[in-house]
């Protein structure tokens, strides 16, 4: 691969390989939701696995969202 860019490569790559906290999904109304968890009680959206068409125009369903962790059933990953 190569990049074209005027930026320092350790800028470029800083972050790249560290590790990521664990996702949990969670069913929220229906909604397959994939979250990060935050703290004990909020996470933050990922992305949407599972709903209907118009529930991914739906803003409140929007990655980077937080939501509270007890909203629905949640499962581990």
């Amino acid at each position: 691969m190569t990049m074209y860019t005027v930026m320092p490569m350790e800028q470029l790559w800083d972050g790249m390989w560290k590790e990521q906290s664990p996702l949990m999904e969670m069913n929220v109304g229906g909604r397959l939701l994939q979250v990060m968890p935050k703290d004990e009680k909020t996470g933050i959206i990922v992305r949407m696995l599972h709903g209907g068409l118009y529930d991914y125009l739906d803003p409140v369903y929007s990655p980077g969202r937080e939501i509270p962790l007890y909203t629905g059933q949640v499962h581990q990953e």
